[in-house]
């Protein structure tokens, strides 16, 4: 498989984003991976930019705006500001009413429970085959 372009990387926890952003380095899934730790600039930045994401990693339980306010936000993007590809919801979250609130949106590709691994890595790039 090719290395995606751009992964976007969306949650409140600094460390979890750079834990996240270090394995994706290190089976090379990406040429660029962006972490944000709020949905408010994530979308900001989806929405000036002209490059796209392959991939977006969304947290659930964020302050502020929460995953699911994001989603929201972000369905009102124009279709070429949003991922190309995919969006999960990688999350912390063991609430059955959350997964499957995110497995019923057209949107959310896949549901993932944290932490992320190299083999949760690997599963989620076989997907882009």
């Amino acid at each position: 498989m090719d290395k995606l372009e751009r992964i976007m990387l969306i949650d409140d926890d600094a460390d979890t984003n750079l834990c996240n952003k270090i394995l994706l380095k290190q089976v090379e899934a990406a040429n660029e991976i962006l972490e944000f730790q709020e949905g408010e600039k994530a979308l900001e930045y989806l929405q000036a930019a002209n490059d796209g994401i392959d991939l977006l990693m969304l947290d659930i339980n964020m302050p502020i705006m929460n995953g699911w306010k994001f989603l929201d936000e972000y369905d009102k993007l124009p279709a070429t500001k949003q991922a190309k590809m995919m969006v999960m919801m990688v999350t912390s979250s063991r609430n059955i009413e959350d997964e499957k609130k995110a497995l019923g949106n057209k949107k959310i590709n896949k549901y993932i429970h944290k932490p992320l691994t190299k083999e949760g890595i690997a599963d989620i790039l076989a997907l882009f085959k």
